[in-house]
């Protein structure tokens, strides 16, 4: 979501607390969505740096009082990380696309320097010997890492095949481990050649949450979503459509020396009567304990080393990081929806104490549909969340069954939801005339659980009409390339392809049609998706069955005549990969 607007009304109700350098508290600071995305540790056990993304503010808490100062940074701050010898906060703001590295100057935070990384800026990472800070930009498919000293600066920048996310170094620093953000591949970058780039992918998607165990062994939380089985109330409650999993890692050598990851050992999370929607940040404790943040279900869940379960604790709504205090015996649990941090005393294994980050204005509309998008407990046990196969509102470029066509055993590609807001009709068959319709259809047939009220329904669509669309996938860096997309722009409808997908708003039409295939029910008509963001897509069609850009048009002849070249072919895709 774009919170700019959001964060500019912050910076005028809230001017008071940026130059504030006394102790403060929830009643004193200004009333604002803040909705709160990182943390880390200033001082262990002692002062905690909180990334606010809605209001663009950097909130620094003493854990035995609460918030001490909130510092407007404007922009959208999605991750924070604290350089302990140099005594500095890294911070990644996804709306500048860029690196902010602050100090702390009386208990305010001072910004020092801004480094540009790229189109949606997510995750951080630190080496541990503070050399070296790696961020992920997902929509420039691309890992920034910056030399850290006196005067830090861009070292490298490496491009990858998907949208990066979380982003580790290995205990030795040797390496740089880089998992998607929505679906489940993976890059290994050799820090001491930066151009050496090995690649795979892990069986799952929506990876949110990694911790070593062992030099050469990481745990990872994610899901795994089950195409062929349709989403009936059975199939649900029994994990069979998504499974929410920690994944035990070993890091190998091949026969070059290069690293490669294999997976040992997949240990589902929930039970049939409660599920583990969504898992995100883990943390080991020095017993070997396990403390996984399940965002969808708004619990911490405790499981031995083995991945056994051991508890469940209930925290505020959407929990996203966790941070062990182990010394005193104390898990952090920082709290989205609540704007809130939860004090878990791990002995006792409950909740000793709430910190408010401060009040939050009347909900909205919006506001209210997005806790609905991440609220796991509106299917059937708990097991998933809108979030969960469309992340960040976005796709996991996989097929689901969720009887979107009416019966099941013809699973369809997932759709994303960015900039979607005037794609009528939905489904790919068309049946639902209106985002309102699929809505409540999707919480029937899709979530089966109480369903969505027509209230509800229209705060969804309220949210969705917020998501904007991803940026361009390849947009023109000069005047020779504006040049190549106004070729293929040309034969794109030379080609008669804007009947079908109409520009220039949503390159689709309000009608079905026929392109000569069929799913398993022998159905053959079709709405055509969207072209806007198409080349971010990793499988075209209804079943995925092309899976690159040019396949759809070499491999199944899709709409254009035999006589197309191979330039033309070449223009056709710059101008779509332009979208």
């Amino acid at each position: 979501m774009d919170y700019r607007i959001i964060s500019l009304l912050a910076v005028i109700i809230s001017s008071a607390i940026s130059i504030s350098n006394r102790e403060t508290f929830a009643d004193d600071l200004a009333v604002v969505l803040r909705r709160p995305a990182d943390m880390c540790w200033i001082e262990e056990g002692g002062i905690l740096s909180v990334a606010n993304a809605a209001s663009g503010s950097i909130s620094l808490v003493k854990v035995q009082t609460g918030v001490i100062n909130e510092t407007i940074l404007q922009g959208k701050p999605v991750a924070i990380e604290w350089l302990k010898r140099s005594q500095r906060l890294a911070i990644v703001d996804q709306v500048a696309g860029e690196l902010i590295l602050a100090q702390l100057d009386d208990q305010r935070v001072i910004v020092k320097k801004r480094l540009p990384v790229g189109r949606g800026a997510n995750r951080i990472s630190i080496s541990n010997d503070e050399t070296l800070i790696a961020v992920s930009s997902a929509w420039d498919r691309r890992v920034s890492l910056f030399s850290v000293d006196e005067q830090p600066h861009l070292e490298h920048q490496v491009d990858l095949e998907f949208e990066p996310g979380l982003v580790i170094f290995t205990p030795d620093d040797s390496s740089l481990i880089v998992f998607d953000v929505f679906a489940g591949r993976f890059a290994i970058i050799d820090a001491s050649n930066l151009k050496a780039v090995s690649t795979g992918e892990l069986e799952g998607h929506q990876i949110r949450g990694v911790e070593f165990l062992a030099a050469n062994r990481l745990v990872l939380t994610h899901q795994i979503l089950h195409q062929s089985a349709a989403t009936t109330p059975d199939n649900i409650a029994a994990g069979a459509v998504v499974e929410n999993v920690t994944q035990e890692i070993e890091l190998k050598k091949d026969s070059n020396n290069h690293l490669r990851l294999e997976p040992v050992l997949i240990k589902e999370l929930g039970v049939p009567s409660h599920g583990a929607a969504d898992p995100a940040s883990i943390v080991i404790d020095q017993q070997g304990d396990r403390h996984i943040a399940l965002a969808g279900v708004n619990e911490v869940l405790i499981t031995n080393q083995y991945g056994i379960p051991r508890d469940r604790i209930e925290v505020g709504r959407k929990p996203v990081d966790l941070l062990l205090d182990d010394a005193n015996g104390k898990l952090y649990c920082l709290n989205t929806f609540d704007q809130s941090i939860s004090i878990i005393d791990i002995d006792q294994r409950s909740v000793i104490k709430t910190i408010s980050l401060g009040s939050q204005p009347a909900s909205t509309s919006w506001s209210r549909g997005e806790e609905l998008f991440f609220d796991a407990q509106r299917s059937r046990f708990g097991w998933f969340s809108c979030h969960s196969c469309h992340v960040d509102g976005h796709t996991i470029s996989q097929l689901a069954d969720t009887f979107g066509d009416g019966a099941a055993g013809a699973p369809k590609r997932i759709l994303s939801l960015l900039g979607g807001r005037d794609n009528n009709p939905w489904a790919w068959n068309g049946s639902m005339r209106s985002l309102h319709d699929q809505v409540l259809k999707s919480g029937i047939t899709t979530m089966r659980g109480d369903g969505f009220s027509a209230k509800e329904a229209n705060d969804l669509v309220a949210y969705l009409h917020t998501l904007e669309p991803p940026p361009p996938f390849r947009p023109p860096i000069d005047e020779q390339a504006q040049k190549l997309i106004e070729q293929g722009k040309a034969i794109f409808h030379k080609h008669g392809c804007s009947a079908c997908h109409i520009p220039p708003l949503t390159y689709t039409a309000d009608t079905m049609f026929d392109v000569g295939l069929s799913d398993e029910h022998g159905m053959g008509k079709f709405n055509p998706p969207s072209l806007i963001g198409v080349g971010y897509r990793r499988a075209f069609f209804h079943d995925g069955r092309a899976k690159d850009l040019p396949s759809v048009f070499v491999e199944y002849g899709h709409q254009l005549s035999r006589d197309v070249s191979e330039a033309e072919l070449n223009l056709l895709i710059r101008f779509l990969e332009s979208l």
